[in-house]
């Protein structure tokens, strides 16, 4: 890594709103879903000597925490999750897209964003792809008798459901142990142990859930206009998750890839045993 060249941390901070009080969520189980505060020690200003420097480097980055603006009308909770949770504001409510991992990191994030911005409902889900931290906590921002109303959509790529299924459930028990050993959640929070996952800070420890779609997006470019919105979804089957697709917002000139492409470093090859990810930001 270029250390000398600080362009990322420059843009880490880009947009922010506010951060919470709190550093943890805790589960319905009653165990600690998430904690921030966990981490602290790598802003302490040291350079570990157990940990490697680019590693290192991107931990830091990974500390973000709150709320952040990306452009007017598209916002990001960070620091939540291993991914992030984004919120585009419609006419009257939110556009949710990829509502992390854990039903409470979710619901903590919507409720952090609706005491900063005003109350807003949620009128529409988007899950980007397949894999469990894009999709895992939608109860904590939607019911799901909305959503077989028809009263909320949620919106995802066509095969979604299968390999969503195939990964979680038919897999669900061999890729969480080997999920384990991937990240090495196990291991302390210290120097020695758990520094970060690259890709995100870490993986809640909550509820993971899945609501069905109720609108699947099949073909190669789809248009939809949700709440006032226009987005242009593309689908991108076969690319960082077997099912996957970008967004276009025309017009706020703004372009959300997934994980297709990312500023973080990304998994080519996951030991949980996920499908062997094809794509540009990998």
């Amino acid at each position: 890594m270029p250390f000398e060249d600080k362009r990322d941390f420059e843009e880490q901070k880009k947009g922010f709103i506010a951060a919470p009080k709190y550093k943890q969520i805790m589960a319905e189980a009653g165990n600690v879903a998430w904690d921030m505060g966990s981490y602290e020690w790598l802003l302490q200003g040291k350079d570990f000597d157990s940990i490697h420097p680019s590693l290192q480097r991107q931990a830091i980055l990974n500390m973000n925490y709150g709320l952040y603006e990306v452009i007017p009308g598209i916002y990001q909770v960070r620091g939540y999750d291993l991914a992030n949770i984004s919120f585009i504001k419609g006419d009257t409510g939110w556009i949710v897209f990829d509502p992390l991992t854990a039903k409470e990191t979710a619901a903590a994030a919507l409720k952090f964003i609706n005491e900063q911005l005003g109350e807003r409902p949620v009128v529409a889900v988007v899950y980007s792809h397949s894999h469990a931290d894009h999709f895992g906590g939608v109860r904590g921002v939607v019911d799901e008798a909305d959503v077989r109303s028809g009263k909320v959509k949620v919106i995802a790529p066509v095969g979604f459901m299968d390999h969503a299924v195939a990964e979680n459930i038919y897999a669900g028990n061999a890729m969480n142990r080997r999920m384990f050993f991937q990240y090495g959640v196990l291991l302390p929070r210290s120097p020695f142990g758990h520094v970060d996952q690259a890709i995100g800070k870490n993986t809640a420890a909550g509820n993971l859930g899945l609501i069905p779609p109720n609108v699947i997006i099949k073909d190669d470019i789809q248009e939809m206009t949700v709440d006032g919105v226009r987005m242009v979804f593309q689908n991108t089957p076969g690319t960082e998750a077997p099912a996957e697709m970008n967004t276009w917002f025309p017009d706020k000139k703004a372009f959300w890839a997934a994980e297709n492409i990312t500023g973080t470093i990304h998994n080519i090859y996951t030991l949980r045993g996920a499908l062997v990810p094809w794509c540009p930001g990998a």
